[in-house]
C-alpha cells in the first residue's frame, strides 16, 4: 500500500479562500433550509443540513480507504481520527457538496420524476463534485495518492460517479423517510441515513476499485477494469434504489397481476417510465 505524503506542502492562501468561501456557502445553504422550514412546517431540509453536517465525521474512514490526504503542514485542523487530521472547511464542504445537491433535489424527487431525469440529475452533480475536487487538487490543499484510474487534473474521475450515486440516493431515501412516516421525530433517523448510505454508495459500489487500489503492486489494467466495475455498481445502486421507491411495499406474490401493478405505481415517487 502506498504511503501517504503527510510532509506534503500546504497552500496556506488556498486553505483560507476554501474556508472562507465554503463556510459562507454552507451557511447560504442553511438560510435556504431555514427558509424550506418556514414555507414547508417541518424540519426536514434544515434536518438534511444537520445530518450531513454531523456525517461529516466519517470523512477519516474515506480518507484511509481511497487514498486521500489533506495537506498537514500548516493546517487549520478540526478534529483529528486514525492519524488523519481533518482540515477545519471538511464539515463545510459536506454541506456544500452534499447536503447542497440534497435539498435542491428533493423537491424535484417529491413531485415524481422518471429515471431518465434522475440519472441525469446524477449526472449533473458528478460534474458539480469533479470540478469542485479538481479545483481543491490543483489548489494544493489535498490529493489522491497512490496508483488510481482514470485521472483528469489529478482527480480520480470514477470517484465522481460513486458521489453522485451517493448524493442521489440518500434523496431519494430522506424523502421516502418523510413519505412514509409521520412527525417530526422520525426524521432524526437522517443522522443514520446519511453515513449508512454514504458506506453503501462509496465502500459498497466502490468495493472492486477499493480492493485494487489497496491490493499490493497491482497493474493500471486491473485497476481501471476495477474502477469502471465500481462506476457500473453505482448506476445499479441508484437503479435499484429508484426502483424501490417507485412503489409502496407490496406482500410478495409469485405471479402477481397486470392490474395489481398499476395503483402502486400510480403512487410512486421515482416513475419507472422513461418519458
Amino acid at each position: 500500500m502506498p504511503i501517504p505524503p503527510y510532509d506534503h506542502p500546504l497552500n496556506l492562501l488556498m486553505q483560507t479562500v476554501m474556508t472562507v468561501c465554503l463556510w459562507s456557502a454552507a451557511i447560504a445553504f442553511v438560510m435556504l433550509a431555514v427558509v424550506r422550514v418556514r414555507r414547508e412546517r417541518s424540519w426536514f431540509a434544515l434536518l438534511i443540513v444537520a445530518a450531513v453536517a454531523f456525517g461529516s465525521l466519517i470523512e477519516p474512514l474515506y480518507d484511509i480507504a481511497y487514498h486521500l490526504l489533506w495537506f498537514v503542514p500548516g493546517q487549520w485542523t478540526l478534529f483529528t481520527s486514525f492519524g488523519l487530521p481533518q482540515p477545519i472547511w471538511v464539515m463545510s464542504a459536506y454541506i456544500v457538496v452534499f447536503a447542497g445537491p440534497a435539498l435542491l433535489l428533493y423537491p424535484k424527487i417529491e413531485r415524481g420524476i422518471n429515471l431518465v431525469q434522475l440519472f441525469r440529475l446524477a449526472g449533473i452533480t458528478a460534474l458539480t463534485t469533479a470540478a469542485f475536487e479538481i479545483i481543491a487538487i490543483q489548489g494544493g490543499t489535498y490529493m489522491y495518492y497512490g496508483p488510481q484510474p482514470l485521472r483528469l487534473f489529478e482527480y480520480p474521475l470514477w470517484i465522481a460517479v460513486l458521489e453522485a450515486d451517493q448524493i442521489t440516493t440518500f434523496t431519494i431515501v430522506a424523502v421516502q423517510l418523510r413519505a412514509r412516516t409521520r412527525g417530526e421525530l422520525p426524521l432524526l433517523g437522517l443522522f443514520v441515513l446519511f453515513p449508512a448510505n454514504f458506506c453503501f454508495s462509496n465502500l459498497g459500489a466502490g468495493f472492486p476499485g477499493l480492493i485494487a487500489i489497496n491490493t499490493n503492486s497491482p497493474s493500471p489494467l486491473l485497476i481501471a477494469l476495477a474502477a469502471l466495475l465500481s462506476v457500473v455498481f453505482a448506476a445499479i445502486a441508484l437503479w435499484l434504489v429508484a426502483l424501490g421507491s417507485a412503489a409502496p411495499p407490496q406482500p410478495y406474490r409469485a405471479a402477481p397481476a397486470q392490474a395489481d401493478r398499476g395503483p402502486a405505481r400510480a403512487a410512486s415517487l421515482v416513475r419507472a417510465d422513461s418519458r
